[in-house]
């Protein structure tokens, strides 16, 4: 054998080896990711196959698109090694993983993200070592695909092969095997699939089916039943000054979510060294006051505003969504639309940058006349490295003093910032006024810093209902937290009295309750509501407001009679009763019809083109 067939056979083995090291490659990626996420050894083996074939299909489209390992293996594995750092860390900061539609809250994320204390753990620097391993494979031992026309037969094929996977999996594999992600425990199921296979499950969520029985017609047929023979039934007389029942109608209603405003009590005892709500507690006069079932815990802020505005349940929409991302449409009806409809002014105030949430394009597609964001805040006082609920006060005082009449009527939206997570950090302008005693003492520093700035709030709120108290401008302040904060587990599983993952689903929603304060400078029937779904709060602050009502706002408190709460955990009727969503729906419930009507009302208000406008606005207007 001469030199040259030495040389081409040794060049054909290389071509092989290199062939056989490289289809290891997605292998290797999904050892690396799984090494960083911490979940490698939770996964069973026939899940990371699954996650393994995926990765597959990732090196195989990079490859068909450049036609060069040099670029495609570099491309993806970077990609993944990225993205398994910002998973490690998003599951540290929110207890939630990465879901495919995160990427258009990442504004957002990057936003707050300097908040937070990041650990370069020893996993994640391992990896590091093994993605140099991979890629410097790939430089050593590099594929091509030389040609146009053996270029595109390879796509082609790749392509096919890609479909075909899909088609296989999403088709026969998925339905078959049952897979699913928890909503419930979406971390359960990241840390038992994998990530890449539990991304590609999620995107079962991302087409709404419709609801069994719907269609116009129905829609239609829902309509008429809540209406009756009259429609003027539906409307009040909603005049400034005194509605159809005698009573005030504010000329100024200001709704406030506060951000992780939460009474943490709702999960368990506990002593602090001093009260931290002691204004908000005091409140008895002209207040309705209860706990709102909010639909998330420690993040996803803007969905719990999504509910308030709307009326729509997350529950109803796919799981772990970003409603502002994707479901708020141009002209979508709501509080906003229902109050401008009536003579109120709309406007938005939230002191932190426009962008975040998609606030600032939902906003505009709700009807919101003004948005002020934080370049509106220029100069106001910071608590922590947030503006502080009292100058976030004393600007919404500020847009009520620059009316060009008091009786014009104003409706602001304010989202406040100060009580953002984390809470790790010390800061100069923040005093640590509250702390936990007893046993808890000193073991739950962030459950200190929240409980203090608890109490800024409540003092920022003694100070807005103070002015209002002394105005002779009948006004309504509505406030409620967004979610509770991500304080330490440990802190949650101790005074919950077990650890948080054994606790069911009918308990779970303690998690989710927030204060909610209805309040008016004139006199209004004080009420204790006990818990009840954010979902219909609107329709509340519309009938105590004694203004005119939607034909949906009268079916939503309707519903709110028999089921009380309504959240994705599941609902609760009036008598305490616990259904799950499945339950509620089924043949033997009670309220399978107003539920079936519920999930075709949200259906046709979120998902279909053709909305029935009827159902959303006032009669007349």
């Amino acid at each position: 054998m001469d030199r040259e067939q030495i040389w081409k056979r040794g060049k054909t083995a290389a071509r092989r080896i290199g062939t056989a090291c490289l289809l290891l490659v997605p292998c290797a990626s999904y050892v690396l990711f799984e090494l960083v996420t911490g979940n490698l050894a939770a996964v069973p083996s026939y899940m990371a196959a699954l996650n393994i074939g995926w990765i597959y299909v990732l090196y195989l489209a990079a490859f068909a698109v450049c036609g060069r390992t040099r670029i495609a293996v570099p491309l993806v594995s970077v990609s993944l090694y990225l993205v398994s750092l910002a998973e490690a860390f998003v599951v540290a900061f929110r207890g939630r993983p990465i879901m495919f539609w995160d990427v258009f809250a990442l504004r957002t994320a990057m936003s707050v993200s300097g908040n937070y204390s990041f650990v370069i753990t020893r996993a994640m620097k391992l990896a590091f070592l093994g993605l140099l391993a991979v890629n410097l494979l790939a430089w050593a031992l590099p594929l091509r695909v030389k040609g146009r026309k053996p270029r595109l037969l390879f796509a082609g094929g790749s392509a096919g092969l890609a479909v075909g996977f899909g088609l296989w999996f999403f088709g026969y594999l998925a339905p078959a095997w049952g897979l699913g992600i928890n909503m419930w425990a979406v971390n359960e199921t990241y840390q038992e699939y994998g990530y890449v296979l539990s991304t590609a499950v999620s995107f079962r969520y991302a087409v709404k089916k419709k609801p069994e029985g719907y269609s116009q017609a129905r829609i239609r047929q829902i309509y008429e039943e809540i209406i009756g023979e009259d429609e003027e039934l539906l409307a009040s007389n909603g005049d400034v000054g005194m509605n159809a029942e005698g009573d005030i109608t504010p000329v100024n209603i200001i709704c406030i979510m506060n951000e992780s405003l939460a009474d943490l009590k709702t999960a368990g005892d506990f002593e602090t060294n001093r009260e931290y709500f002691p204004f908000l507690n005091s409140l008895e006069e002209n207040a309705v006051r209860g706990s709102l079932c909010v639909p998330v815990f420690g993040s996803m802020t803007s969905n719990t505003e999504f509910e308030f505005l709307t009326g729509d349940s997350m529950a109803l929409l796919p799981s772990n969504c970003i409603a502002y991302q994707f479901y708020i449409h141009p002209g979508t009806y709501g509080l906003t639309s229902t109050l401008k409809d009536q003579g109120y002014r709309p406007v938005a105030v939230h002191p932190y940058p426009r962008e975040n949430w998609n606030r600032d394009e939902s906003y505009r597609n709700m009807g919101f006349d003004d948005f002020l964001d934080i370049e509106d805040f220029e100069g106001s006082g910071e608590l922590r490295n947030y503006v502080s609920d009292r100058a976030n006060y004393e600007k919404l005082i500020e847009l009520v003093e620059a009316k060009e009449n008091p009786s014009d009527r104003l409706f602001l939206f304010n989202v406040t910032m100060q009580n953002h997570g984390g809470y790790e950090s010390a800061y100069e302008n923040f005093d640590q006024e509250i702390w936990l005693t007893g046993d808890l003492e000193g073991k739950y520093p962030k459950t200190d810093q929240f409980l203090s700035l608890m109490k800024a709030s409540d003092d920022a709120l003694e100070y807005l209902i103070g002015y209002f108290e002394q105005s002779g401008e009948p006004t309504m302040i509505v406030m409620f937290g967004d979610h509770q904060p991500s304080v330490e587990d440990g802190f949650f599983d101790e005074i919950a009295g077990q650890p948080s993952e054994q606790v069911p689903d009918s308990q779970r929603i303690m998690w989710y309750e927030t204060p909610f304060l209805i309040w008016t400078n004139y006199e209004m029937k004080s009420e204790d509501k006990g818990s009840m779904g954010a979902v219909y709060l609107s329709s509340e602050v519309l009938k105590r407001a004694g203004l005119s009502m939607t034909p949906f706002n009268r079916f939503m408190l309707e519903m709110e009679e028999q089921l009380p709460v309504i959240h994705p955990l599941g609902c609760y009727d009036r008598e305490g009763n616990y259904y799950t969503w499945e339950a509620v729906a089924g043949e033997q419930s009670p309220y399978r019809k107003l539920m079936s009507d519920y999930q075709c009302l949200v259906y046709n208000h979120c998902f279909d083109a053709n909305t029935y406008e009827k159902m959303f606005t006032v009669p007349g207007t």
